[in-house]
């Protein structure tokens, strides 16, 4: 049974490939808190695909995962980063920039490629909006930035802001307002 009232998929079910078990419990739907000076605020957290999933890559394996929307490649890079999303929205409220880009926020942060076992610079993509009076962050993807703004050497030219700001500036638009990739629960 959902324990939030959110459009989204809750709770991510696990696979096999080629006799591997490969488990996606670290991309359920949870609860995070940021202390503020006017008190705590609650975000809903949900995740997408494409946290781990990316055609065409070259850590690909032949598992096509779907979400009730489409279906794509499970790639291990981003599977394996995406086992420390959790811990990185907990810590949002840290001191990380998010920029706004095309309908969504970004920020990146250097991460450990357990493939290659180098940091590199690690690019989240979200959509914060509130849904049925709770704030909520989507995890819309996740990837290492090797090219773009926020790749490594590649300066980012737009303004950032904090958490805070945008979970003020949430709270004061209408509701119903995000991108069509929040709703990506299998169809009953």
């Amino acid at each position: 049974m959902p324990k939030y009232h959110v459009d989204s998929i809750q709770n991510w079910a696990a696979f096999e490939h080629a006799g591997k078990p490969y488990d996606l419990s670290h991309l359920d739907c949870h609860e995070v808190v940021f202390k503020a000076h006017q008190g705590d605020i609650r975000f809903v957290v949900t995740y997408g695909l494409h946290c781990f999933t990316k055609d065409g890559t070259e850590h690909n394996i032949p598992f096509m995962y779907a979400d009730g929307r489409h279906s794509q490649a499970v790639c291990l890079e981003r599977y394996h980063a995406s086992k420390q999303l959790r811990h990185i929205i907990e810590q949002l409220d840290q001191g990380a920039l998010l920029y706004h880009q095309e309908g969504e926020r970004f920020f990146t942060l250097n991460v450990l490629n357990s493939l290659n076992g180098r940091a590199e610079p690690y690019k989240v993509c979200l959509a914060v909006f509130r849904e049925h009076r709770l704030l909520r962050i989507h995890v819309t993807s996740a990837y290492f930035a090797r090219t773009g703004e926020g790749a490594s050497g590649v300066p980012v030219n737009k303004k950032g802001f904090s958490i805070f700001k945008v979970a003020l500036d949430t709270q004061k638009k209408p509701k119903g307002q995000y991108p069509k990739e929040v709703r990506n629960r299998p169809k009953p």
